[in-house]
């Protein structure tokens, strides 16, 4: 009797687990394809971290250079040191603006995500329940 019973709640567990594999809905595929875009937001976002960074290394070392050639009292490095510098500081500002819309993108699809996701298993809910 043990046996039959377990058998009979596996096969209701097979079944209920095969219909869920086999349900390839809009929904589905619509979270499917949220999380794909939000993967490329991620890299996106990390590639421009990445850019930040090296902006404001340069930044950081034409600040150097041209503190180095004023001390040398250097007036022809000097005008080409911060023609370089506002240069370098413009490329940073582009930068930091590129990494904030990317991450806003992120925060949107990860909403879109989560709303999709919330979609998804409220059909799911309705569904089971129409064949029950």
């Amino acid at each position: 009797m043990r046996k039959m019973l377990f058998g009979i709640a596996a096969s209701l567990l097979l079944a209920s687990t095969s219909t869920r594999a086999d349900d390839g809905d809009a929904a589905d595929q619509k979270v499917a394809a949220d999380r794909m875009k939000l993967k490329d937001d991620i890299k996106a976002v990390n590639a421009e971290k990445t850019n930040v960074k090296a902006a404001h290394e340069q930044v950081v070392d034409d600040r150097q250079q041209l503190a180095k050639d004023r001390a040398a009292h250097d007036a022809t490095a000097v005008a080409g040191d911060k023609a370089k510098l506002a240069s370098d500081l413009t490329t940073l500002k582009d930068d930091l603006k590129q990494e904030q819309a990317d991450k806003k993108q992120r925060r949107a699809d990860r909403r879109e995500l989560s709303a999709d996701r919330r979609a998804d298993r409220r059909e799911d809910r309705r569904e089971r329940l129409r064949h029950k």
